[in-house]
């Protein structure tokens, strides 16, 4: 072999490792080269459980079972709500509507209560400023006054 020949065979056999690999070309540092082919499935891989998804899992879990049980508490109160006239819905009503009624009921509640927690601050501020004038006239503190009423601080 003449020295321009051996030129030429170094040329062409380093020539392919200069050429960047193509997509079809396995890598030895490819997932795919390190792993042997399997015929499972892919279910049946072990995958390391992330804690994450695990803590998500649970936290998912139970999310369903209370919104479960807040539906069958929901569905319980819906059954024994009355009309506004004390009777019992009619059993012929679409589950839609007994539904209404029921919340239109408890609303109805609520609106009352904050009326009758209204009437009660006005009363208790209406009392604070009569033993707040008596107090004043007797030259005596607000909270003694309160204790001559049979009254705590808290009252």
């Amino acid at each position: 072999m003449t020295s321009q020949e051996e030129q030429t065979t170094s040329t062409t056999t380093q020539q392919p490792a200069a050429v960047p690999p193509s997509s079809d070309t396995t890598l030895l540092s490819s997932p795919a080269a390190t792993t042997a082919p399997s015929n499972k499935a892919p279910e049946a891989i072990l995958i390391p459980p992330n804690p994450r998804l695990a803590a998500l899992a649970t936290k998912r879990t139970t999310l369903e079972r209370t919104l479960s049980d807040l539906t069958a508490h929901r569905s319980a109160l819906i059954t024994r709500t009355t009309l506004p006239s004390g009777l019992a819905m009619p059993a012929e009503w679409p589950e839609d509507q007994k539904e209404a009624q029921a919340l239109s009921s408890a609303n109805a509640v609520i609106k009352e209560h904050i009326g009758l927690l209204h009437r009660y601050n006005e009363i208790k501020d209406i009392g604070q400023g009569l033993m707040g004038l008596l107090a004043d006239q007797r030259g005596v503190r607000v909270s003694e006054v309160m204790e001559d009423f049979g009254l705590g601080g808290r009252d």
